[in-house]
């Protein structure tokens, strides 16, 4: 149990530190003295450096030696984080949210394999899905410490959070049955070629939804006329229900199975995506009266779709690739979703509204139609 315990508190601590920029960048951009648009960039910088770091990470996990990979990435995302203490210049900046994104990301590619590892067949999805729900109580907690309204403290506190996991890895042990023969291109041949395919498309969907979802949210509030206060609320509201609804989402995908319960949360976000797409130019009165508001709630909860991918994945994947193939299969979605997937919906031209709802739709069916493909692995 303490095993799990501290593998959820480093994933935990590891979502605030790639979201915590977000929450501050107009502050920290005019503490810096530099412009916005580009320091922006170290948004994408970080989804990008997880792209890559989730491999590698995964590649040295399953080559080399688990445990030691897991402190690897958490020393990466927990460092770096100091140099936003330092007032880094541009070029310093990108590298360390390079770093701090190769770091978290190797880390969730661990921690869904642990996941798998330490936990029992019958309570797997809950355990995947709390973690994965960690992403909203992270940003949750990052939203609250940014009312501190004081960038050296705010990431002074996220520097210590990160760092109290590198002792938690301790409590976290290496897997005591021998590994078989690492053999990466088992990954790419076969049934498990088809699973890393559909896996990857379903993470592109994933990425794709969520990232810009909780990025633009923020603004297109803003844009459309919502009071700062209503917006702190509805986005907290939304987030806090998600982390909710993720741990629940385990727990139905553990009774009625994964790819079930990916359909059905799917089909919620589709319909959820298009009700968003015809409300989007809706005129905010009050937020009771705002259907925006339910809508993003809803959206939450069709998101769980991605509640227990990652155990989804190191399930189906034996364990001498398990590391590997799940990071593969996040590989692209990380990329295209996390590191270009806002700039993607900014490009489109009907509205960041309409842009928005568009984006979710395709995404949603996306995430749909991959997870048909996916070989189911509760067994009844």
């Amino acid at each position: 149990m303490k095993e799990l315990i501290a593998l959820l508190l480093i994933f935990l601590f590891s979502a605030m530190s790639i979201y915590s920029i977000s929450f501050v960048l107009p502050l920290y951009s005019s503490e810096l003295n530099l412009p916005l648009r580009l320091m922006g960039f170290a948004i994408p910088m970080s989804w990008i450096g997880g792209a890559i770091g989730g491999v590698v990470i995964g590649i040295l996990g399953d080559a080399w030696n688990r445990k030691y990979a897991l402190v690897l990435s958490v020393l990466l995302f927990s460092l770096p984080m100091l140099v936003n203490i330092f007032h880094p210049d541009l070029f310093e900046l990108y590298l360390a949210w390079f770093l701090i994104g190769f770091g978290v990301n190797g880390d969730n590619g661990l921690s869904y394999v642990y996941a798998v590892e330490l936990s029992t067949p019958s309570n797997r999805g809950f355990v995947g899905s709390l973690m994965q729900g960690f992403y909203y109580l992270g940003a949750l907690v990052d939203a609250i410490l940014a009312i501190i309204h004081n960038v050296f403290l705010y990431f002074l506190v996220m520097f210590i959070l990160s760092a109290i996991g590198i002792g938690l890895v301790l409590l976290i042990p290496q897997p005591k049955i021998k590994m078989p023969r690492f053999q990466p291109s088992k990954i790419l041949k076969g049934n498990l070629g088809r699973v890393t395919l559909f896996g990857s498309l379903f993470a592109i969907g994933s990425f794709f939804f969520l990232v810009p979802l909780v990025s633009l949210a923020d603004t297109f509030l803003s844009l459309s006329g919502v009071p700062l206060s209503d917006i702190s609320l509805s986005l907290s509201v939304m987030l806090f229900i998600g982390f909710i609804i993720y741990a629940l989402a385990g727990r139905i995908a553990d009774r009625v199975g994964r790819k079930k319960s990916s359909i059905s949360f799917s089909s919620i976000s589709i319909i959820a995506a298009i009700l968003f797409l015809l409300f989007s130019s809706s005129h905010f009165v009050t937020l009771s009266s705002y259907p925006i508001f339910y809508l993003l709630i809803l959206l939450a909860i069709g998101s769980a779709f991605f509640a227990f991918f990652g155990v989804w994945m190191g399930e189906i994947y034996p364990m001498d690739t398990r590391a590997t193939g799940t990071n593969v299969t996040l590989f692209i979605g990380r990329l295209v979703g996390g590191g270009f997937g806002v700039s993607l919906v900014l490009l489109m031209p009907f509205g960041l509204g309409r842009d928005l709802g568009v984006s979710l739709i395709v995404s949603s069916v996306v995430v749909l139609l991959s997870s048909l493909g996916l070989p189911e692995t509760v067994k009844h």
